[in-house]
């Protein structure tokens, strides 16, 4: 009955206003995780790991040196609206796929100082293999032999046969090498790849979405057609994530931060740091920022959640820093589905 689903609904909040309350009066939670701002170094100059004079388009410099600072966990890429229109023309225009969901892995640095297989070169024929499965499949026969290398013949033949200077391939190779240039710390040691993932849903579908953090370093998501993502704009502490992710937005009342949710905008291209994003700190900031990870392992990650949706054409380009978490890749194609906790990726140990 009515009555008994307001009673349901009452007994909810109220045992999420007592847990709320339990954690917000754990005083080693508040004094550990209490946000400090570190000071931050000139941004460096984009570039790709193995080439130096490698010159991007997007503020990729300006998002790293931001996304030092512990209460930092979003960035928005400006630079890229160009790059951004051309993937839309492409992929969701009146001749695009429609159902599609594709993960390929992107390299990002040449190999064994080979100059010849430059991450430009390299990254440009993954991100052409990653254009030919989405817009012409049957053409699509890769240009890796068995042992997953790739020579300078398989190089020449691509940009042969197809135009090297194709804007929609240039489009995605400045977003992987982007988002490949924002590795930092440890991560830009062992980081050579990112996973690419494009997503062409003909009705996307989702009923309250629940907020989540990623269990990855660093995505980087864009939305070509359709709502964006939600995203609460700064940190939140533990007693906060449990209040969203227990009554959704009927949490944001609980949320005593400066943070605010806000959504992607179309053709915005954001930066979301994960559980497992590590860059350098400042020595005198380094005990802090590792104490308040191994307590609270979402510290630094941007707290978020698909948007709701009602059968809406939605087509959307993410992108997460390979650090062997998820290796995964998959095409899957023609099928109509129902999100219905979004549109998030399939394993659930990839969000939390």
């Amino acid at each position: 009955t009515d009555d008994d689903a307001a009673l349901s609904s009452s007994r909810s909040l109220l045992i999420t206003q007592l847990l709320f309350q339990l954690c917000r009066q754990s005083s080693q939670f508040s004094a550990t995780v209490e946000q400090k701002s570190s000071p931050l170094s000139p941004a460096p100059q984009t570039t790709t790991v193995d080439n130096p004079n490698i010159q991007l388009d997007g503020s990729w410099s300006t998002a790293k040196q931001a996304l030092r600072n512990p209460n930092c966990c979003v960035v928005s890429i400006s630079g890229l609206d160009h790059h951004l229109s051309t993937l839309q023309s492409y992929f969701c225009g009146e001749d695009a796929p429609s159902d599609v969901d594709l993960r390929m892995r992107v390299r990002c640095c040449g190999g064994n100082g080979n100059s010849t297989n430059s991450s430009t070169e390299i990254s440009y024929v993954d991100c052409a293999n990653v254009y030919h499965t989405i817009v012409d499949p049957p053409s699509t026969t890769g240009w890796r032999n068995n042992n997953n290398k790739i020579t300078t013949s398989d190089i020449n033949n691509e940009q042969h046969n197809n135009n090297p200077n194709n804007p929609c391939i240039q489009a995605l190779q400045e977003l992987a090498l982007g988002v490949h240039s924002l590795t930092d710390g440890p991560l830009q040691r062992t980081v050579t790849d990112i996973h690419m993932r494009v997503v062409c849903a003909s009705t996307y579908s989702a009923n309250d979405p629940p907020f989540h953090t990623d269990k990855c370093p660093l995505r980087g998501y864009v939305t070509l057609v359709g709502p964006g993502t939600e995203y609460m704009d700064s940190t939140c502490r533990p007693w906060e994530y449990v209040a969203l992710r227990s009554l959704g937005v009927d949490g944001l009342g609980l949320v005593n931060g400066e943070g605010s949710l806000k959504m992607a905008e179309e053709l915005e291209f954001i930066v979301m740091k994960g559980d497992y994003y590590d860059a350098s700190v400042p020595k005198d900031d380094s005990s802090m920022s590792q104490n308040k990870k191994k307590l609270w392992s979402r510290a630094e990650a941007c707290v978020h959640r698909s948007p709701p949706g009602n059968n809406a054409k939605r087509v959307i380009l993410s992108l997460d820093l390979a650090d062997g978490g998820d290796d995964q890749e998959w095409e899957e194609r023609g099928r109509k589905r129902n999100w219905r906790v979004g549109m998030t990726q399939r394993k659930s140990h990839l969000v939390s």
